[in-house]
Formats: structure tokens, C-alpha cells, sequence
């Protein structure tokens, strides 16, 4: 039996677990909260402990309406007692015909066999429920539909739906996370890195600034939902009006606008409406929308605009990515041919080849090492969970450092603004102090060590808590050497989106040194972003180099 299995919660962890939440966001929000979250805070804490636990059994479950004939709860009292005070205090209501807009809530609730009873066509018996149900919405009034499934049995919807979402948004800073965060840490699948709570601050400064990444997030959920059956055409148009919508975006709701906006754009590719797509995409400053929209411009023989776009990302870009991509283009671009070799695959040809057996087909990487133990020296594997565990070890303190508000409630598995550009700047100074107070390998080594015995298995946004980790470290560090290490940690710093990815996926040594191998079966291709750590590491004496593995007959 695990260690985890011997976890057991109390009866009633879900209310503990709920009210914390509200205290918490009570004291982090105060200055934001209005008199709508107020007021349901005042009836909530009027209601007796197992009305609220009932209440919050509810708002833990998935949709608004509930069968209550069956609720079953051991830690609680009488179920229908609990429900006649929800009931009487507004925290629920019966189902009634004022709930019509909710008719396919309804439907998706209930059994074939009780959605099947609305209908008298015998031939919609051997359809799929959603096909019955798409039917009785079409063919049958929603009072008839709310009346006949309330005679079925007894029905409530749960009110307060958007005060409680509300204050889960408020305390985890998005809505993907929900009060599972809890459960799993409490049963000690997850550790999260411990902050003082004095120190843990509101995600959002103002009312506009929640309200503001609330409704980016809903324009999210909507697209999701009209992807699925509007024209090019109609998701364009829904997009404009949702741009003109928009006044004046708080910044911390302007990365989420920039991502639905990518997504937009590419549907629209690939509905083939690359015009449509090129107008969204002027609107993004991501470096895949620059990139996708030079693209689209070539489909559409628009090539001189597409090579002033290029020629615009290699005069003012700092990303390998888009650097890269705008010299391969625009050369395809001048000489009016796809068949140009890429700076990738130019690589790719000049690597060394060898050959392994063929039952390594599926893992190509650990057919390499096996050929690399045969010549009598020691591989592991790398790619970027090395490079991303250094990182993580050595500048642990500062990635989990409080003070640059950036730590918002106890199930931070990072900074909010890691992925930010402003991220280096902010710790800029900390970032150079702390490095330079390694003056010796043997104090980066020692500093490490004892970050990775002190906060093993605490989640790290970059270390990967697995056996043997801390050995190849050890290892890998020793032999790249000091300052090469504290290079590359900085330049990962200033964009670790990009930077902290594409590094070869082997590291390679033996008595006389060491080397990274990018490895490359037949049908791989060399990305961008490898061809840039290559060429970096080459630039800085990091041995690096590709290698093609092909499989024996």
C-alpha cells in the first residue's frame, strides 16, 4: 500500500476546503468585491454547516440542475430537511417553466429512457440520446418538456452560480482550476512550494482587471462552441464585433486576448480562408502569428508583402524562431522556389550517419544510447528537462521569491508572470548577484545539491523529480563547465517560453570529454529552435552536434 493510500480526509473537508476560499478571497479582494458577492457571503454564512455543505456538494458537481430523490450524504443530516432550507433561503429552487432556456441542461441530465418518454415516434428509439434530444427541443415546447421531466421526479436548480464561480475565479486567477487543487495535495500527490499567506497577494489589482480577463475568457468559451458549425464568414464577423467590444483591455487580460486571437486565425486557415485569417492575424503580436500570416500571404501570391514582413522579423526580432524562419522564407520568396534547402535541413545532411537495429524503431534515443554504451561510453537522456532542472535548482529562491507579487494563492506551481517578457527585467539584478556569487564549480554543485534534497518533490515549474535526475546534473554540469552554465541560464531568463526548449536530447561523455547529441531518424526533421541551441552552443565551446540513426535492413 502507498504511502497516499493511508491519507484519509475528514467527513466534511469539501466545507473546509470552501470556506478557506471564501476567507481567503474576502481579504485578498475586500477592495474589489461588490455588494452582489457581499450579499451571498451574508446569506451563506446563515445557513446551518450541512446546508452549507449541501449547498457546496452541489456547486462541486458539473451542471446547475440536480435529481434530488437520490442524494445520499453519510456526513450529513436529514437530505430533505437540508433541501427545505436551501430552498426557503433562495440557495436552490423547483424546476419550473421559468427555466426554459435551460431546456438543454435538462435534457443532457436525463436518461435516454426519460428523454424517450417525451416522445411518441417509435422510429427515434434506436437513435442516440443526443439525437433524441436535438428532436424534442425541436419539435416539442419547453413547458411540455419542463413539465413532463418534473413529473419524472423531483428537480432543483441551484442558484448563486455566478457569485460562486466568481470568487473560485478570484482566488485561483483562472477558471480551469477548481477544488480538486485541494483534495490532491491534502492526499500528498502534489507538494506545493510553502508561502507565508501575508505574502501571497490578489491576482488582480482592480475590479476592470478580473472583469476584464473574465470576459476574455468567456469570448474563449464561445469560439470553442461556434468553431464547431459558423462559416468563415460568421466567426470573422463575430471577431471584429468582438474587437470593437473591447475598450481600453486591462494589461493582464492583453496575453489572453493575444492567444484567442492565434486560434481564430488559424481555424481560419484551416477552413482555407487565408484572406480572413491575414486579417486577424494583424491584430496579434505573437511570433506564431507573424509566421502564419507570412504564410498565408504566399498561398495567396501576395509575395512582396510577405517578404517585407520577413524582412521586418530579421530587422527587429530577438526570436531564434522567427529569425530563423524569416531567412528561409524570404529566400524561397526571391528565388520563387519552395525546393530551396531550409538552414535545418542543410544541417541535417552534414551530420554524421550510423546505424542500429531495427527493434529500436519507435525509440530512436535509446537505440543511440545502447550504440554509444557499445563504444565504451555512458549516454543519458537530456533534451530540455536537464537544462530546465539546472535552471530550476539554481535559481529556486528566485522563482519562488514573494516579494515580486507575483504569488497569488497556496497552489502556485510558478510565478504568474513566468511566461511574461518582462520576467527577466523584473529580477534582472537578483538574477547576475546571484550568479556571480558562484565563483568555484564546486559551489554551484553544492548549492544545487542541497536545493534538490531540501525541496525534493516540491513542484517546480522546471524540475522534474525523478531517479537519477540529480546524477546527470551533477554530471552534465561538471563537464560544460561554469561559465558556459551561467551563460546559457541567463540567456534562458530572458524568454524562457522559447529558450528553456530544443535542446539535443542526449548528453554524451567519457574519460576524454563530452558531447550533446541531437538525435535524427530517417523521417525527423531538424526544428527551428534545435538548429538555434546548436548553433548557440557552438558559438559559446558547448560540444553539440546532430547525429542520423538509420535502422538496419
Amino acid at each position: 500500500m502507498s504511502e497516499n493510500e493511508n491519507i484519509v480526509l475528514p467527513p466534511k473537508y469539501y466545507h473546509e476546503y470552501f470556506n478557506y476560499l471564501l476567507d481567503f478571497v474576502k481579504d485578498k479582494y475586500k477592495h474589489i468585491l461588490q455588494e452582489k458577492e457581499w450579499s451571498f457571503l451574508r446569506k451563506y454564512y446563515s445557513l446551518s454547516e450541512d446546508a452549507q455543505c449541501l449547498f457546496i456538494r452541489f456547486t462541486n458537481r458539473k451542471g446547475l440542475f440536480f435529481k434530488t430523490n437520490k442524494l445520499s450524504y453519510d456526513e450529513l443530516g436529514s437530505i430533505s430537511e437540508l433541501l427545505e432550507e436551501l430552498l426557503s433561503r433562495e440557495f436552490i429552487e423547483q424546476l419550473s417553466v421559468k427555466h426554459s432556456d435551460y431546456v438543454l441542461d435538462l435534457l443532457h441530465l436525463s436518461t435516454k429512457p426519460e428523454v424517450l418518454k417525451l416522445v411518441d415516434d417509435k422510429s427515434l428509439r434506436s437513435k442516440p440520446k443526443p439525437e433524441i434530444s436535438d428532436w424534442v427541443r425541436e419539435n416539442i415546447p419547453a413547458d411540455i418538456i419542463i413539465d413532463s421531466l418534473a413529473a419524472l421526479h423531483p428537480l432543483v436548480k441551484v442558484n448563486f452560480e455566478f457569485e460562486v464561480t466568481f470568487f473560485k475565479f478570484l482566488f485561483f486567477g483562472n477558471r480551469y482550476m477548481d477544488m480538486t487543487e485541494f483534495v490532491v495535495r491534502d492526499l500528498g500527490f502534489i507538494q506545493y512550494f510553502s508561502h507565508d499567506e501575508d505574502k501571497l497577494v490578489a491576482r488582480f489589482e482592480t475590479r476592470k482587471d478580473a472583469e476584464d480577463k473574465w470576459m476574455l475568457s468567456d469570448h474563449a468559451d464561445l469560439f470553442d462552441k461556434l468553431k464547431k458549425t459558423a462559416t468563415p464568414e460568421a466567426l470573422f464577423d463575430w471577431y471584429e464585433t468582438m474587437l470593437d467590444s473591447i475598450k481600453d483591455l486591462s494589461e493582464i487580460a492583453k496575453p489572453a486576448l493575444e492567444r484567442l486571437t492565434l486560434k481564430v486565425g488559424r481555424h481560419l486557415e484551416r477552413l482555407k480562408s487565408e484572406e480572413l485569417a491575414v486579417e486577424v492575424y494583424k491584430a496579434c503580436e505573437l511570433s506564431q502569428a507573424k509566421e502564419r500570416r507570412i504564410r498565408c500571404l504566399v498561398k495567396l501570391k501576395h509575395n512582396e508583402e510577405a517578404l517585407a514582413l520577413c524582412e521586418d522579423m530579421l530587422a527587429n526580432s530577438t526570436n531564434a524562431d522567427e529569425h530563423l524562419f524569416a531567412k528561409d522564407f524570404s529566400g524561397r520568396i526571391l528565388t520563387k522556389s519552395a525546393r530551396k534547402k531550409k538552414l535545418t535541413t542543410e544541417k541535417l545532411h552534414e551530420a554524421e550517419r550510423i546505424t542500429i537495429p531495427a527493434f529500436y524503431k519507435g525509440q530512436v534515443e535509446l537505440g543511440t544510447i545502447e550504440y554509444y554504451l557499445e563504444q565504451g561510453k555512458y549516454a543519458i537522456f537530456s533534451e530540455n528537462h536537464l537544462w530546465r532542472g539546472i535552471f530550476g535548482l539554481v535559481f529556486w529562491d528566485i522563482i519562488f521569491d514573494p516579494s515580486l507579487v507575483t504569488f497569488h494563492h497556496p497552489f502556485q506551481r510558478r510565478p504568474s508572470d513566468l511566461h511574461l517578457p518582462d520576467f527577466y527585467e523584473k529580477r534582472k539584478d537578483q538574477i547576475h548577484a546571484h550568479l556571480e556569487g558562484f565563483e568555484q564549480m564546486e559551489d554551484l554543485l553544492l548549492f544545487m545539491e542541497r536545493k534538490f534534497t531540501d525541496q525534493e518533490g516540491i513542484a517546480n515549474p522546471f524540475v522534474i523529480w525523478m531517479e537519477g535526475m540529480w546524477e546527470s546534473i551533477r554530471i552534465a554540469t561538471q563537464y560544460i563547465g561554469l561559465e558556459p552554465i551561467k551563460e546559457i541560464l541567463v540567456h534562458i531568463c530572458k524568454d524562457i517560453v522559447e529558450n528553456s526548449r530544443g535542446f539535443p536530447d542526449l548528453f554524451v561523455w567519457d574519460a576524454e570529454g563530452y558531447e550533446f547529441v541531437e538525435v535524427k531518424s530517417p523521417t525527423d526533421n531538424l526544428s527551428n529552435r534545435q538548429l538555434y541551441w546548436l548553433n548557440y552552443f557552438e558559438e559559446h565551446g558547448i560540444n553539440a552536434r546532430v547525429l542520423r540513426v538509420f535502422f538496419e535492413e
